[in-house]
């Protein structure tokens, strides 16, 4: 998991990752219409490529601790992506992702 302390001022390495973030984000938000690939060895290899590129991200701001967790999973039929972003505790949407570049 990569940590990223923003309580002073937003790094190019984190404004890098946010940006990364609303990118897949933007891919994939509409992922239930896409077509999955047809043997689950591929499916699999998939899944696997998107975790690999795609690991938990913590922000730490003045506010609090932003975790973000990217999850893709593909069905025979189906292709399933999720975001998962946690305010101390608190689950939140990616308005809060949208607002650290602010």
């Amino acid at each position: 998991m990569k940590t990223f302390n923003i309580t002073t001022r937003t790094s190019k390495q984190a404004k890098v990752e946010i940006n990364r973030i609303l990118a897949t984000h933007e891919r994939y938000r509409r992922s239930f219409f896409f077509t999955p690939a047809t043997d689950a060895g591929t499916r699999r290899r998939n899944e696997k490529t998107f975790s690999n590129k795609n690991k938990d991200v913590s922000f730490i701001t003045k506010k609090g601790v932003i975790h973000v967790t990217m999850q893709y999973r593909e069905s025979c039929r189906n292709v399933y992506y999720s975001i998962y972003i946690m305010f101390d505790g608190i689950s939140k949407n990616i308005t809060t992702i949208k607002n650290l570049l602010k």
